[in-house]
């Protein structure tokens, strides 16, 4: 908090203190004679009101935990909705354009189709031998992304995934890896042309018994703009009489009122290893990792705050309890599709079938010109 939000909290605060003191001096409380009355009124006073106040106050901490538990519930059944949700495998089409980040809206377009309060993930997981694009989510949010999906790039195919990509292997172990950007209120800015290029490149250099997988979990954030609109109106509003500062703070105040109008989502990447071996699964996750957090600016650095080896939670497609905030704009670099010039580094990226054209008008029969009979006919003629 900084000092332009932390005046009004600390100005209630000394009014607050002069009102106890002006009513402490009026009741004579400073003195001894004043401090036994008054102790004496509130002894009275506890006689025949203190269960009341116990009463309510028991009735206080009652609503407090049944909102809790209440919370509690509603988020384990978005959960559990998301991880018995289906998996769909995507699959780009090897003729397409190269995909250029910065035109990329899907994660605008996810927002406003998500449901309320539910998250959806976009994975890229594979090794040397095949690399796939994936979505998992709930069956309401899953047909709501594949129209965005679809949206956004024409002629994407899409099936239901035959096996699940976080799914582990019988005697394989998991170790993953969550990153995110050091602060929410400064854009995440790429320093690669692609940073998806890094990822792929990692993935599908996995040799041996070990499989490597990048999560990118969303979901929309609905307090970051006004946050930030509160910040510009601070900014404008500060009083000084230095213009230099003043100058500062019309600054701030536009970069603030910038953000403010690009949509944000919260957001958990996490980068997966598994292998056969512990020390195996760690390098992937790590290796992986490392690739994302080059491929960003170090003004504000993506880097990794957690890690772990809980398959349930890869399984399960959990979000971290503490999200980080990216743009749309932001997040379209690390997530989005492949085209061609990015098959090409990954040979083995799974693609959509040959493209179903019509046949070819001379190939056409028409009844009206040709003329048609039985095999068998034709012999005896």
């Amino acid at each position: 908090m900084d000092w332009s939000e932390s005046k009004g909290t600390l100005g209630l605060g000394l009014v607050a203190i002069a009102g106890l003191l002006f009513i402490a001096i009026r009741l004579n409380l400073f003195t001894p004679s004043g401090a036994a009355v008054a102790l004496e009124r509130l002894g009275e006073l506890w006689r025949h009101y203190g269960k009341f106040v116990l009463y309510g106050l028991c009735g206080v901490a009652g609503l407090g935990v049944l909102r809790w538990h209440n919370k509690g519930v509603y988020h384990a059944k978005i959960l559990n909705r998301v991880a018995e949700g289906p998996t769909v495998h995507l699959l780009p089409r090897a003729d397409w354009k190269a995909i250029l980040p910065e035109r990329v809206q899907i994660w605008t377009r996810m927002a406003d189709a998500l449901p309320h309060d539910e998250h959806i993930s976009f994975e890229i997981g594979g090794n040397e031998e095949s690399l796939s694009f994936f979505l998992h989510g709930s069956k309401e949010g899953i047909s709501a992304a594949l129209t965005q999906f679809c949206s956004e790039w024409p002629g994407l195919f899409r099936k239901p995934s035959q096996t699940d990509p976080a799914q582990v292997k019988e005697g394989w172990v998991v170790w993953w890896v969550e990153l995110e950007p050091s602060s929410n209120e400064f854009p995440v800015l790429a320093v690669a042309e692609d940073p998806l290029r890094a990822v792929l490149i990692e993935v599908n250099g996995i040799l041996g018994q070990g499989r490597g997988l990048v999560q990118v979990i969303v979901r929309r954030n609905f307090g970051l703009r006004e946050k930030l609109g509160q910040k510009a109106f601070s900014a404008r509003d500060e009083e000084t009489s230095s213009k230099g500062v003043r100058a500062i703070r019309q600054q701030e105040a536009k970069r603030y009122e910038e953000r403010a109008s690009l949509t944000y989502l919260d957001v958990t990447v996490r980068t997966v290893g598994l292998a056969d071996t512990r020390a195996r699964a760690q390098a992937i996750a790590r290796g992986l990792s490392r690739a994302i957090a080059a491929s960003f600016d170090g003004r504000n650095p993506v880097k990794p705050v957690r890690q772990g080896s809980d398959a349930a939670r890869v399984l399960r497609r959990e979000p971290a309890k503490k999200m980080g905030i990216w743009s749309a704009d932001d997040l379209a670099y690390l997530a989005h599709l492949a085209g061609s010039d990015l098959i090409q580094l990954a040979p083995r990226l799974t693609t959509a079938p040959a493209r179903y054209l019509p046949a070819d008008p001379e190939m056409k029969l028409d009844p009206q010109v040709h003329q048609t009979a039985f095999l068998e006919d034709a012999y005896k003629g």
